[in-house]
């Protein structure tokens, strides 16, 4: 999945390197409606509980994610035998795909390089070019974060040597990010037991229901079946505030809630006044 992303980013033809998933364009397949006679009692069911502490949360100790960062991790993992030797190389080698020998390779990045040069007229302009790209912060939703990430939080499954990590996506759709990990390592894993993960309607709602939603993983909606997701990239798209249930056999469900994001107050209209009453009342 890393790598599909990082192209998608990287692409300098296309004019949308920085752009986040398209969530207009994603498939329905990730998300399943239950028929009332098998869930229609989730939402409902209401047994004893058992509460945990608040979930633990990194700091913000780190900035925002790069298109370098993602341009790097493809190069570990398909050219483990090259250290690039300059920013156009890991721009070009994160978005062009090389199958050949490793002489081959440094032969193929000097004539590329040099074309490009040709054309723009200096290697200075080049390199600044391709670090400016490399550097740009991304908001992306489905990157898996790294330590001291902030608005990360983990929460140890009940009976079980995993547990539940959240983890942020795109801001501007309120993505966040859900997927499973060893609780001892932080590792990330994909789907290790059987499980449901349902989207409840939201309790504090005053009026409708939204119906109750099975979850797939997001890899699924991209046409990538389960048994090619790669190990511990698998993740599921939830939204801020959605209330959830997961469901294992022969343990007690758990039920927990996506942080929401703090959003700056809208500015009023132009000449209109604006009438403030109590949200919540006895």
């Amino acid at each position: 999945m890393s790598s599909v992303i990082v192209k998608k980013a990287a692409s300098s033809k296309t004019g949308k390197r920085h752009q986040p998933y398209d969530s207009s364009k994603r498939s329905k397949v990730h998300s399943k409606h239950p028929t009332p006679s098998n869930h229609s009692s989730y939402a409902n069911k209401t047994p004893t509980t058992k509460s945990t502490p608040p979930a633990r949360s990194t700091r913000p100790t780190r900035p925002l994610h790069t298109i370098r960062e993602l341009a790097e991790k493809t190069i570990r993992k398909h050219y483990p035998y090259f250290t690039p030797r300059n920013d156009w190389e890991v721009l070009y080698l994160s978005d062009v795909p090389y199958s050949g020998s490793e002489a081959g390779l440094y032969e193929q990045l000097d004539n590329h390089l040099a074309l490009d040069v040709q054309e723009t007229g200096s290697y200075e302009e080049v390199i600044e070019r391709a670090t400016k790209d490399l550097d740009e912060p991304l908001d992306m939703t489905g990157l898996k974060p790294n330590p001291g990430d902030p608005n990360v939080f983990v929460q140890p499954l009940p009976g079980s040597k995993y547990s539940i990590r959240l983890f942020p996506g795109n801001a501007a759709n309120m993505d966040y990010c859900l997927d499973f990990v060893l609780t001892s390592t932080g590792e990330p894993v994909n789907s290790p037991f059987k499980f449901e993960l349902l989207c409840l309607p939201n309790p504090n709602a005053p009026i409708g229901s939204a119906p109750i939603i099975r979850m797939c993983p997001l890899e699924h909606s991209f046409g990538i079946p389960q048994h090619k997701i790669e190990p511990g990239e698998e993740k599921f798209l939830l939204h801020d505030g959605q209330h959830c249930l997961l469901r294992r056999p022969g343990q007690r469900d758990v039920r927990f809630t996506v942080p929401i994001r703090r959003r700056p107050e809208p500015e009023a209209p132009a000449n209109t006044d604006v009438l403030y009453f109590p949200q919540y009342i006895d």
